[in-house]
């Protein structure tokens, strides 16, 4: 989307929102996906579950990890089959329901959720399969030895169809993504020679960075998405998922924002803006210390000379910060800020309900469709009251 088209779509659609281009996001999947193959795409729906729809002909799974996420799933009509039931705390009632939906595709964080799941399995006669997670040294996943323990077992009802592993998000060294994957691999290579087990599946989460700031480099990009390719040159003897989320969906999102005050404070020029931190939160932003992508658009004829400007958002306290030092000419009340890139995680994981402020529209575009209206401004107050 180019920049006259975003400064029509600014002054048509108001603010606070967000715009996901659909046609940026597809392009970007495709090119993942052809760099990738035959490897298959498990898109991680946290990082914006707006987007399923727009995914589902471009993605083989997708990865889902919590009972509302699951609802999200159902309500749009996807193919259970596609679904991965993930994440570190789930109950027997959220596994049961899953598998009447025809979910059958599970994993295991844990002996106890190994073991429920085999439950729900054996009391609704359905054979499922899962993945086991190795942890990376968090929360998340188990030891060795509880992976071993399980695939020591019988386990009728329940196929263990190999390992899950992922470690974190934001990875630009591929050095570090290198020795995870030589790790994993080790493993499965060890419980085949030890144990017997043979894995049919590693679903693996490369974790890989994006660039989101000014002094990112951009190039880093497609650089460090060949690098990872090169390490899958050589035919393995199981099926590849790479899980992936912020990687997919981050350049296709914009955060369209007002300013609604200015001041000149002793120390600071300050423009208040209609948004703030509860909508938008880039990875590795800590008060407004990095300046990301941005779209200005005066509604004036500029005068006067450039300054250096400190956007504050709408929220009463100190902490909301968007930007520092900001260099803008002539900016005005009434003039629209654009963020670029805030296509992952931003539009869920703010602190939405601080202050009973409203939550921001949201749109889809694409060239052929145009400007669809998904959710409407939602009023927060009523939650917290």
């Amino acid at each position: 989307m180019d920049g006259i088209k975003l400064s029509e779509l600014v002054k048509t659609i108001g603010t606070p929102s967000y715009v996901f281009d659909v046609d940026i996001l597809q392009e970007r999947v495709r090119r993942v996906s052809q760099k990738l193959a035959p490897a298959k795409l498990c898109y991680a729906i946290k990082a914006n579950p707006f987007l399923i729809k727009a995914m589902d002909a471009l993605t083989d799974r997708y990865e889902v990890c919590s009972p509302g996420e699951f609802h999200i799933c159902v309500k749009n009509g996807l193919d259970m089959e596609k679904i991965v039931l993930s994440g570190v705390y789930k109950t027997e009632a959220d596994v049961r329901y899953a598998m009447e939906q025809g979910v059958w595709h599970y994993t295991a964080e844990s002996v106890n959720q190994f073991r429920f799941v085999q439950r729900c399995a054996d009391e609704s006669g359905k054979k499922v399969d899962i993945l086991l997670r190795v942890t990376g040294g968090s929360q998340f996943g188990m030891s060795e030895e509880d992976v071993r323990t399980l695939v020591r077992e019988p386990h009728p009802g329940l196929e263990i169809a190999g390992l899950q592993y992922f470690t974190g998000t934001q990875k630009k060294q591929i050095k570090k993504i290198a020795a995870e994957l030589s790790y994993i691999e080790d493993f499965i290579r060890r419980l085949q020679k030890e144990e017997g087990f043979v894995a049919r599946t590693l679903e693996f989460g490369p974790g890989l960075g994006v660039p989101y700031f000014t002094k990112d480099d951009f190039e880093e990009d497609e650089r460090l998405l060949d690098e990872f390719a090169a390490l899958f040159k050589e035919e393995r003897p199981y099926e590849l998922v790479f899980e992936m989320g912020r990687y997919l969906v981050a350049s296709c999102g914009y955060y369209m924002t007002k300013f609604v005050d200015q001041k000149r404070n002793e120390a600071v020029n300050v423009l208040i803006a209609d948004g703030g931190i509860h909508h938008v939160n880039y990875y590795g932003q800590n008060m407004a210390m990095k300046t990301p992508v941005l779209s200005f658009f005066p509604q004036h004829p500029l005068e006067g000379e450039e300054e250096e400007w400190t956007v504050y958002g709408s929220l009463c306290t100190t902490a909301d910060i968007l930007l520092k030092r900001l260099p803008l000419t002539d900016a005005r009340v009434g003039d629209y800020l654009v963020f670029h890139n805030i296509g992952a995680y931003s539009v869920t994981e703010g602190i939405y309900l601080f202050l009973s402020r409203d939550m921001p529209k949201i749109y889809l575009y694409s060239e052929a469709a145009g400007l669809k209206l998904i959710r409407d401004a939602l009023e927060t107050w009523k939650l917290n009251s």
